[in-house]
C-alpha cells in the first residue's frame, strides 16, 4: 500500500452573530481538512489550522510512501525543522493533519478503530465539559447577563456537569461579577472553568484568581502570555485556583518543557497544534509521569474531536486509585459548543453527550464520515491536490 494522493481543503464558515474573547472577535470559523488516499482506495481524514502552502509542501514528499509507517512519516515532516531543542509550530500543525489522516486510513484499511492501533481502549466513553459563554454583542448590552446565563442553563439542561466561560474581555470587576452570576445560575454541583486567553499580567491574574476562588472555580486557563513561562509559573505558585494551559504547545518537547517546570497545574495540548494523535498520546503519558492532570483542548470539527476521543480511550487512569472520577483521576476533554457551521454539517456522526460523557466511536478508523458535498460548499477556493 502506498500514498497515491493528498487533498487539502481550506474551509470557512460565516457566523450569524460574532463572538469574542479577550484578544479579538470573530465572525467566521476556519479549518483545513486533509484527505489522504492510498493506491488500494483506502483513505483517511485529518485537520489542522495551518496554511495550504505548508501542507502542500509536506504532502509532495509523501507520495509513494507506505501510510502504515506513521511514525517515520511524522519524523520526516517535523525533524527537518528542529531548531535548538524545539520545532517550528508550522511543522507540528502540518504533522497534526497528516498524522490524524494516516491513523484514520490505516484503521479503515485493517477494519480497526484507531484506539486499537494505540494499544486498545480502557474506557468506551469520555467525560466532556461544554465550552461556550464567550462575549456576544447582545449580552454586553445587558447588565444582568441574560443571554449569558440562559446559555449556561442550556448546558445544564443538556446534562453537562461542567462548563467553561471567558474572562479578560471586560473590566476586572465586570468579569468577576459574571463568574459569580454563573455560579448562582448553575448551582453548586456544576464545575466552572474560566479562560483568560492570555489576557493578564501576573499581578492582575492573581487579583482575578483571588476574587473568583470563592465561586469554586475548577481551573483558571491561560492567565498570562503562553510564551511567558515565568509569569505563568508565578501565578500557578500563588493562585488559590488551579491553573491550566498549553494549547499552543508544538510537539512533545514543548509539552515536556511545561511539565518539567510545572508551569501549570493542568496541561491542555491541542491536537491540531501539538502534532496529531502521535503527540497527544505521548503528551498524555508524560503528564501521567509528572502527576499533572491532562485535559486536551478542542476547537475544530468532529474529525479532530474523534481523534481526541480515541486517544483518551487508551490513556491510563492517573493516579490508578478508586473510585474512578473525572477531573480527579479519569480523563476529561473539552467539547466546544460555540457556533460552528462547518462542524454541524461536515460529518456523520455529529457528536453529542449524555450525562456529560461522549461515546468513543467504534467503527474502523476515526469512525467519522465526511460529506464531500458539504466540504465543497465551505471550501475557500479550489482544493489543492498533490499526487
Amino acid at each position: 500500500m502506498k500514498i497515491e494522493r493528498i487533498e487539502i481543503h481550506p474551509l470557512v464558515g460565516k457566523l450569524e452573530e460574532p463572538f469574542g474573547w479577550s484578544q479579538r472577535w470573530t465572525d467566521e470559523r476556519r479549518t483545513t481538512i486533509v484527505k489522504i488516499v492510498a493506491d488500494d482506495g483506502s483513505y483517511g481524514w485529518g485537520e489542522t489550522g495551518t496554511s495550504t502552502e505548508a501542507l502542500a509542501g509536506a504532502a509532495s514528499r509523501l507520495i509513494g510512501e507506505n501510510p502504515e509507517r506513521i511514525g517515520a512519516i511524522w519524523q520526516s515532516i517535523v525533524n527537518p525543522t528542529y531548531q535548538g531543542g524545539g520545532f517550528t509550530g508550522f511543522s507540528s500543525n502540518v504533522a497534526s493533519a497528516i498524522d490524524m489522516a494516516l491513523h484514520d486510513l490505516v484503521g479503515r484499511s485493517h477494519g480497526l478503530p484507531v484506539y486499537e492501533l494505540l494499544g486498545g481502549r480502557v474506557r468506551d466513553r469520555i467525560c466532556a465539559y461544554a465550552t461556550g459563554l464567550y462575549y456576544v454583542p447582545s449580552d454586553l448590552e445587558d447588565p444582568t447577563w441574560g443571554d449569558f446565563l440562559e446559555e449556561a442553563q442550556g448546558y445544564v439542561d443538556q446534562g453537562f456537569s461542567g462548563m467553561k466561560m471567558k474572562v479578560g474581555g471586560l473590566k476586572l470587576d465586570e468579569d468577576v461579577d459574571r463568574v459569580h452570576a454563573l455560579r448562582r445560575q448553575v448551582g453548586d454541583n456544576i464545575r466552572i472553568m474560566v479562560d483568560a486567553n492570555e489576557a493578564y499580567d501576573p499581578m492582575t491574574a492573581l487579583r482575578m484568581a483571588n476574587r473568583i476562588a470563592d465561586a469554586d472555580v475548577t481551573w483558571f486557563e491561560e492567565p498570562c502570555s503562553s510564551r511567558a513561562d515565568d509569569d505563568n509559573l508565578l501565578v500557578t505558585l500563588r493562585s488559590p485556583v488551579p491553573t491550566s494551559g498549553g494549547e499552543s504547545a508544538s510537539t512533545r518537547r514543548e509539552v515536556a518543557r511545561l511539565l518539567k517546570k510545572r508551569i501549570f497545574d493542568i496541561i491542555q495540548p491541542e491536537i491540531v497544534n501539538v502534532g496529531g494523535i502521535t503527540e497527544l498520546k505521548l503528551s498524555a503519558s508524560m503528564a501521567e509521569a509528572f502527576n499533572v492532570r491532562f485535559v486536551p483542548h478542542f476547537w475544530n470539527t468532529a474529525i479532530s474531536f474523534s481523534a481526541i476521543l480515541h486517544t483518551l480511550a487508551t490513556v491510563s487512569q492517573s493516579p490508578p486509585a478508586h473510585p474512578k472520577e473525572p477531573y480527579v483521576n479519569e480523563p476529561v476533554t473539552e467539547f466546544d459548543q460555540t457556533p460552528h457551521p462547518i462542524r454541524y454539517a461536515l460529518t456523520d456522526p455529529v457528536f453529542t453527550q449524555t450525562d456529560s460523557h461522549v461515546e468513543v466511536p467504534d467503527k474502523p478508523g476515526l469512525g467519522v464520515e465526511v460529506d464531500e458535498e458539504v466540504l465543497a460548499h465551505f471550501r475557500e477556493g479550489d482544493a489543492v491536490v498533490v499526487s
